[in-house]
């Protein structure tokens, strides 16, 4: 009876030991996945928050670069106008050194006529030497070199970069008719329209954004071609096109430089 009793409380210690080694293995597998878990949630939590701070930076470089650029552009037409300014004034002068009394003394005018004197001889022996050397009449003239396309879309756009707009609509012009399907054609378009733009020339900026809205509307520079369409129509008095250009914007291309610009732009309107 007492070795009956002994065998049968060895045997419940023996389970009850069992029963908690398993409780305890369980214990410490429950714990581990839940620090697994809790890792793969704080992981999974650390990552969003690095791509949502890396979308806001992109976002914010963007901006920056837009806003760099329209910079530009004024720091650029402020030059222009200054160097118009200056021009007008040198012209200025120029009118009123033509319109004042020749009074030169005796001995200045002698000294201007001699002067005078030799440099036509001069060019009477160039060119009585030019016509008696027998290479005269047969030497080849310089024919003008070809330009390719690339060549001639970067004179282009060094124009309107370097301010000279006049110029750059010509070159603009001269490259979209010699390459209609070109690699620059919708690029060419919206600087021609960014050159109109400078000049106030806001019906012509139009109508060149408006090229791209209809006929390249896959293009990159769609959305940079609808902010200076909203930009024309404001300099064209149509406030009301202005403001739903630029909301447009903003609903299209979200989170990006030009919608950015565009919420700047609408608070000033």
């Amino acid at each position: 009876m007492n070795l009956r009793h002994t065998q049968t409380v060895t045997t419940h210690r023996s389970l009850y030991g069992r029963a908690f080694r398993v409780s305890v293995a369980i214990t410490l597998l429950t714990a581990v996945a839940a620090a697994q878990t809790a890792f793969s949630q704080s992981s999974n939590d650390a990552m969003s928050l690095l791509l949502d701070q890396n979308r806001q930076l992109q976002a914010e470089i963007q901006a920056l670069r837009g806003q760099l650029d329209e910079q530009g552009f004024e720091i650029k037409k402020l030059q222009r106008d200054s160097l118009n300014r200056y021009t007008d004034v040198d012209q200025r002068l120029s009118d009123l050194e033509v319109a004042a009394p020749q009074t030169a003394p005796p001995a200045t005018a002698q000294r201007a006529q001699g002067r005078t004197s030799a440099v036509n001889q001069a060019s009477s022996q160039s060119s009585q030497s030019s016509q008696s050397s027998p290479n005269a009449s047969t030497r080849p003239s310089l024919q003008p070199a070809v330009l390719s396309e690339q060549q001639l879309y970067q004179m282009a756009y060094d124009s309107v970069i370097n301010s000279h707009f006049e110029r750059s609509i010509a070159e603009f012009d001269q490259y979209l008719g010699q390459y209609p399907e070109g690699r620059f054609v919708t690029n060419a378009h919206y600087w021609k329209g960014q050159a109109y733009l400078y000049l106030e020339r806001f019906e012509e900026a139009r109508s060149a954004y408006e090229i791209i809205l209809e006929q390249y509307a896959d293009s990159s520079k769609l959305p940079d071609a609808m902010y200076g369409l909203g930009l024309a129509y404001q300099g064209m008095g149509n406030i009301q096109r202005a403001r739903q250009m630029l909301n447009d914007i903003k609903r299209r291309f979200p989170n990006t430089g030009v919608a950015n610009l565009a919420d700047t732009r609408l608070l000033s309107l």
